[in-house]
């Protein structure tokens, strides 16, 4: 049974590389896109502010030392026992969910009147669209190597919510 969790996150993933590599930039489509994708966003954290899952915001907050010191638990014990999303894990997902709302942010401000043809407003929104190309292929990669280094199939509770 897919989860609210899991369905935000697949939703996201595919409207983020729906953009990235089939949309014309700048269409109406690529915008109608963008703007459902940060409304994906959008409803994902407010359901993290809601719900008593392991998908509650407050259960995984970004802290860089904490992933530190998780994933120097994971070198010295091949395990993770963590429910829902571990500390690295965290990171990376508040650090992915910042990156596409300044992508939104930027898309939008492009069109205003205000930075219409503002060449920097175009380089800020390029730049964190990469940006999060290489965080996505980061957390793919992080996915697969957590998944041969404990055992657990992480693939498995992403697909399904339940990780």
């Amino acid at each position: 049974m897919w989860s609210s969790d899991s369905l935000t996150h697949w939703g996201v993933a595919g409207l983020f590389f729906a953009n990235f590599f089939f949309t014309e930039e700048g269409s109406d489509i690529y915008e109608w896109v963008g703007y459902s994708l940060v409304a994906l966003v959008v409803v994902r954290l407010c359901w993290g502010l809601i719900t008593d899952s392991p998908a509650r915001l407050s259960r995984f907050s970004p802290s860089v030392t904490a992933a530190i010191e998780h994933l120097k638990e994971v070198k010295q014990t091949k395990r993770d026992t963590h429910q829902g999303h571990n500390p690295a894990g965290a990171l990376m997902v508040w650090f992915i969910w910042l990156n596409l709302l300044l992508i939104g942010l930027s898309g939008w401000a492009m069109g205003t009147d205000a930075f219409w043809g503002e060449d920097w407003v175009k380089e800020v929104h390029e730049f964190f669209v990469n940006l999060t190309m290489l965080a996505v292929c980061g957390h793919v990669f992080a996915v697969f190597a957590m998944t041969k280094i404990t055992k657990n199939n992480y693939l498995k509770g992403i697909i399904k919510g339940h990780r």
